[in-house]
């Protein structure tokens, strides 16, 4: 016999359109969550890329002070750089100035060190002084010279995510280096 005052009642379950309703809340927050991931992994990418770039600028700078040295076809340089051309979008060179110009060019003339690329989606937006310039830190102090000349300029690399997000990379000639 059943009593009309039991503690327990019977479910009867969710109904189908109940079912439905909490699928789609959960779906929607997780999509959400989801969206949100994507795009703060790209703000890092840009950050770590210019985080990058400055330390690869750093390492140029040190191995100079350092007085490091790499064979140039019998001769031997202390002059280390980073060259940056508007067409190269993805990537930039590091480099020993084999012929002490104070410039990348490429060929027998200068040691490639290594190409360093972006992390994906990042690119070189645009650059400053020029649309090709190199930045090259020759021993001891190291003196610092952007575009060939040691006074006076500051070049100005800006890393880009095709959001519109953006990292500007900024290096003077007295070899202070930052990011903005």
């Amino acid at each position: 016999m059943k009593s009309q005052f039991s503690i327990f009642k019977q479910s009867e379950g969710l109904t189908l359109i109940e079912l439905i309703v909490v699928i789609s809340i959960i779906g929607l927050l997780s999509g959400i969550l989801f969206l949100g991931k994507i795009n703060e992994e790209r703000k890092l990418a840009l950050g770590r890329s210019a985080f990058v770039l400055t330390q690869d600028l750093r390492e140029m700078q040190e191995m100079a002070m350092g007085i490091g040295e790499v064979d140039c076809n019998g001769s031997f340089t202390s002059s280390f750089g980073a060259h940056f051309n508007s067409s190269w979008k993805d990537y930039y060179i590091l480099f020993a100035d084999c012929n002490d110009n104070e410039n990348w060019d490429g060929g027998d003339l200068d040691n490639l060190i290594r190409k360093v690329n972006l992390e994906r989606g990042v690119e070189i937006s645009g650059l400053k002084p020029t649309s090709s310039f190199s930045i090259v830190f020759e021993p001891p102090d190291p003196i610092t010279y952007i575009n060939q000349k040691d006074w006076g300029e500051v070049a100005e690399i800006t890393l880009q995510l095709d959001t519109g997000a953006s990292k500007k990379v900024k290096i003077n000639s007295a070899g202070k280096i930052e990011i903005e």
